[in-house]
């Protein structure tokens, strides 16, 4: 597929999560409490990171582990949650919050044991791109790639799957290519409503603080800026969202041969070639 058609591919795929999510406000919910989550673990560890790198001795990538395992474990967790919601509005069932966050819950050691690993490889690209070596930047950019793909789908393998530790990574990265494997470009249609909402924000703080500063200036500019944040905020909340949405329905897709109502005008068959489905997703790990 040309660019051109990735774009179309990821459009329809985007404007389809987009339904969903108009359908079911309540899913930004997750990306929101996570944002907030991770925003204040973050500023709190990167205190006890900096603190570390006063020390010295090895604390400092204690500290850094800590704050990515954390954070990874925080994403990890409501994006998991967003997942199972998700799941519920394709079967018919009204998606819940509580029930989906205890649902996420039920799965914390898995999401733990994830945000380990990854946490690790995180400190592993941070030593490799901090390095004066050239070719160690070149490492860790081939690396962050391959890991990237390898991990795209792990969120919906612990979600759906109840598979081992070695398992998780190849289901997730055998769905990748089942799905997404000739169409990686779908992902900049995936970006475009995330950046219209960027754009139509800044256009309007800028109109609103024009007229605005016509009686004070100074009102106007922060008025314009709160309008900015608010949109980027909205932006990235929706966009976060309807990613979540995509990659469930993507993922179900390619493990299930299902396609949910709400994406029947979208022809999965361009995204080739599909799973062999042998392994199922588990409903019974996902429902409750």
């Amino acid at each position: 597929m040309g660019i051109l058609a990735n774009l179309k591919t990821g459009w329809t795929l985007s404007m389809d999560s987009l339904s969903v999510l108009r359908e079911h406000p309540k899913l930004l919910a997750f990306p929101a409490i996570s944002g907030v989550a991770t925003g204040l673990f973050f500023v709190f560890l990167y205190i006890g990171v900096f603190v570390g790198e006063l020390i010295g001795g090895g604390v400092e990538y204690v500290a850094l582990f800590v704050l990515y395992f954390v954070t990874t474990f925080v994403a990890s967790f409501f994006t998991a949650a967003l997942v199972h919601a998700v799941n519920d509005t394709f079967h018919e069932r009204e998606p819940s919050i509580r029930r989906s966050s205890r649902a996420a819950w039920r799965m914390k050691g898995t999401i733990a044991v994830w945000s380990a690993i990854a946490a690790v490889v995180s400190l592993i690209i941070q030593q490799l791109e901090e390095s004066d070596n050239p070719l160690s930047g070149l490492v860790a950019s081939l690396f962050s790639v391959g890991w990237a793909v390898t991990t795209f789908f792990i969120i919906p393998v612990i979600v759906f799957e109840d598979v081992d530790l070695g398992s998780m990574f190849t289901r997730s990265a055998e769905t990748f290519t089942d799905t997404w494997g000739e169409t990686l470009g779908a992902g900049l249609g995936l970006g475009i409503i995330q950046l219209l909402l960027a754009l139509g924000a800044i256009a309007i703080a800028a109109l609103i603080a024009l007229v605005i500063a016509t009686v004070s200036p100074a009102a106007g500019i922060g008025v314009g800026i709160l309008v900015v944040v608010f949109g980027l905020l909205a932006a990235y909340l929706i966009g976060q969202t309807i990613r979540g949405i995509a990659k469930t329905a993507l993922y179900l897709y390619a493990r299930e041969g299902s396609v949910p109502e709400q994406f029947t005008d979208f022809d999965f068959e361009t995204l080739g070639g599909r799973a062999e489905h042998e392994g199922t997703p588990s409903h019974e790990r996902v429902e409750g």
